[in-house]
């Protein structure tokens, strides 16, 4: 892998002398250059400067202001924080209360409200930036951006992303051909979630040009998207796939611009694989992993349509590590099976003011003879024929009228009988599952519960089976957990 020590704010300054009228993002129908997003850039970092500060947090949508106050922190020497703005308000209030910002980049009215916990941050908004664009090129901050992720409660976890980890991960995408400087990049994930990082620094460090869904008709249709602005490249959690498959839209006519789909933050399943590779088949479908404590992603899958099969379990093989990153399993009954542990450039620092969970997750393993610092992922899996396969999420074993069940086990034998959107778990002392509904698959359950006693213990069977119409999912379009126990409960989605 070339230029791995290649600062990510150098690569985008670089790109915008070289190609100064190339359209760096398309936008609402219009087209901004690379010089005008430098110029933007530098106006963020000039008003970073000028207040001294090097802690910011962004509170706005995707789009050019976004980006811009990203690598305009990066440049003035400092680093930030992202804030998903379709969240409660009372969660984005306890991440700011945890981080006091030096700078908020907010329009007014979220800026007010979000001040109360944070009365000593300064406000900047994105109509207040000074005409002026800071010369030159700041210094270098060591982190890059912090990601707060949490459930729906609790304290949020503050992962701190180093500069080198993002300069690592920049160079793999464009060592590798994920993203090049012809590509048009769909942006779906907000800026919160970390899959996002790949769409943007991908595309502004790289010189492809950065598409973000916006309106909620493009994010219900992405496939519509795609047709309209000719995407070539794609980058989602599988359950996007779904969507696209739920609506009937995985078709050539709306699909066919696209070179690439990654996909990245859950288990891709054989469904997606065959259902993309049946519509689109010289499409590039790869699969990768990675926490958000590795940098997005750290392992590479192109899988291949002739042999894509012998890749798929309950869901298709994380990949082997990419260069210079290594993935272990540690503690299982052998050396084939345990908890993914990971080492290399692109582990963060740890957890924003908080030593006992960053000593918790962040520990040493001996690899390759030598002692090294690594990330204990909570992942359980297991080695076949060269490849890793992940089982389940050690937090996911549950202990049920004296059975120790997995339950994603469970899940996995109910994607094997037809339906590949299942959610298993604990609720009231009894093991539910709450299934997806698939238009094409007639329902039955007693032919379900048949099916899984072929492969399941009986106390493995759930005892509650309900269908549901669509999975809820959560902002980072994750299957939502505390969603379907409300929704059992009687609440709605």
């Amino acid at each position: 892998m070339k230029d791995i020590n290649t600062d990510v704010i150098e690569r985008f300054l670089e790109r915008a002398a070289a190609t100064p009228d190339g359209v760096a993002l398309s936008l609402h129908g219009r087209g901004v250059s690379f010089a005008e997003m430098e110029s933007r850039v530098r106006r963020y970092a000039r008003a970073f400067v000028a207040r001294g500060a090097t802690r910011m947090m962004i509170a706005l949508p995707q789009g050019t202001d976004a980006y811009a106050a990203m690598l305009g922190a990066g440049l003035a020497g400092g680093y930030y924080a992202p804030l998903n703005l379709s969240v409660p308000l009372d969660k984005l209030k306890r991440i700011v209360a945890r981080m006091q910002p030096e700078v908020l980049v907010a329009e007014r009215e979220i800026a007010a409200a979000l001040q109360t916990v944070a009365p000593d941050t300064l406000v900047l908004d994105p109509q207040d930036l000074p005409a002026a664009a800071l010369e030159g090129r700041g210094s270098r901050h060591e982190l890059a951006y912090v990601i707060f992720t949490s459930g729906t409660t609790g304290m949020p976890k503050g992962v701190m992303i180093p500069r080198v980890a993002l300069d690592h991960f920049v160079a793999w995408v464009g060592d590798s051909g994920f993203i090049t400087s012809t590509d048009r990049v769909a942006q779906f994930s907000n800026i919160a979630f970390d899959v996002s990082v790949t769409d943007i620094y991908g595309s502004l460090c790289l010189g492809a040009c950065l598409h973000p869904v916006i309106g909620r008709s493009d994010r219900m249709f992405p496939a519509r998207f795609v047709a309209r602005e000719k995407i070539t490249v794609w980058n989602s959690t599988p359950s996007v796939l779904g969507l696209m498959m739920q609506a009937g839209e995985v078709t050539a006519p709306l699909l066919g611009s696209l070179r690439l789909i990654n996909t990245c933050g859950e288990p891709l399943l054989r469904a997606h694989v065959e259902t993309f590779f049946g519509a689109l088949p010289e499409v590039i479908m790869q699969n990768s992993y990675g926490p958000t404590e590795t940098t997005v992603t750290m392992t590479e899958l192109r899988l291949d349509r002739a042999r894509y099969g012998e890749l798929c379990d309950a869901s298709v093989a994380i990949g082997p590590p990419i260069a210079h990153m290594t993935v272990d399993l540690v503690g299982g009954p052998h050396a084939d099976e345990g908890e993914i542990v990971i080492t290399g450039p692109q582990l963060a620092l740890g957890y924003w003011e908080d030593p006992e969970r960053t000593a918790a997750a962040f520990k040493t393993c001996t690899v390759d003879g030598e002692l090294r610092r690594a990330y204990f992922s909570g992942d359980w899996a297991y080695r076949r024929d060269g490849h890793v396969f992940c089982k389940a999420r050690i937090d996911r074993q549950i202990k049920l009228h004296g059975h120790r069940l997995e339950l994603d086990e469970v899940a996995k034998a109910i994607q094997d009988a037809g339906f590949p959107i299942a959610c298993v778990l604990k609720w009231n002392d009894e093991l539910a599952a709450v299934i997806e509904r698939r238009p094409e698959v007639p329902f039955d359950e007693a032919t379900l519960r048949a099916a899984l006693a072929k492969g399941l213990e009986q106390h493995a069977i759930p005892t509650v089976i309900r269908l549901i119409e669509r999975m809820p999912r959560t902002a980072n379009d994750k299957l939502d957990r505390a969603a379907v126990v409300e929704w059992l409960s009687g609440g709605s989605v």
